[in-house]
């Protein structure tokens, strides 16, 4: 299979990862590398991505840590170093396309990190669903089971922006108040 693309040769796949990762405030998933990367070329593909990126952590060029049992990983120090001398050999448009791909992972990681749910059981078939967007809004209903729960989760975490913007709407309308039947007037 012919690839199109800049980046072939291992190293110019490790120098891509470091790269990428010295553009990230925090320790990110490897997922999370593959996402960041694999948007700046189609030079290469996911096998060779994992084998040249699991190279660069016993070497010292990443470092993996644990959080929740999960591995994350973060470029250390000497990483830093070697992006900085092979640097210039990333072409142009590669390191181009890894700046616009690591704020677009980053904006994505901090407003996942922003949107919380949490279901609570009064009684059987009687569950409070609380939705949050921290510093924003926060929400809750009242569903009568664990699929309705997850539902509403679930449709919070990927669309919470548009459900604020709708919930605004609705409660900056101008409602025109409602006459009661018995204050009509007589005429």
């Amino acid at each position: 299979m012919v690839r199109y693309g800049f980046i072939h040769s291992k190293e110019d796949i490790k120098f891509l990862i470091l790269f990428a990762m010295d553009l990230l405030p925090f320790p990110v998933s490897f997922s999370t590398v593959v996402d960041l990367t694999t948007w700046c070329d189609e030079g290469f593909g996911y096998f060779e991505l994992s084998e040249a990126f699991y190279e660069l952590v016993p070497t010292g060029h990443v470092e993996e840590s644990r959080r929740d049992g999960e591995p994350e990983y973060s470029i250390t120090d000497k990483g830093r170093e070697a992006i900085r001398v092979f640097e210039k050999q990333l072409p142009y448009p590669v390191r181009e396309a890894a700046q616009r791909s690591a704020l677009r992972v980053v904006r994505q990681i901090r407003r996942d990190a922003a949107i919380h749910t949490a279901v609570t059981e009064r009684a059987e078939n009687d569950l409070t669903v609380r939705m949050e967007m921290e510093q924003v809004f926060a929400v809750e209903m009242a569903v009568v089971s664990r699929a309705q729960a997850a539902m509403l989760e679930r449709t919070f975490k990927a669309n919470a922006e548009s459900i604020y913007q709708t919930l605004l709407t609705a409660m900056t309308a101008d409602y025109e108040p409602e006459k009661n039947e018995k204050e009509e007037d007589p005429d």
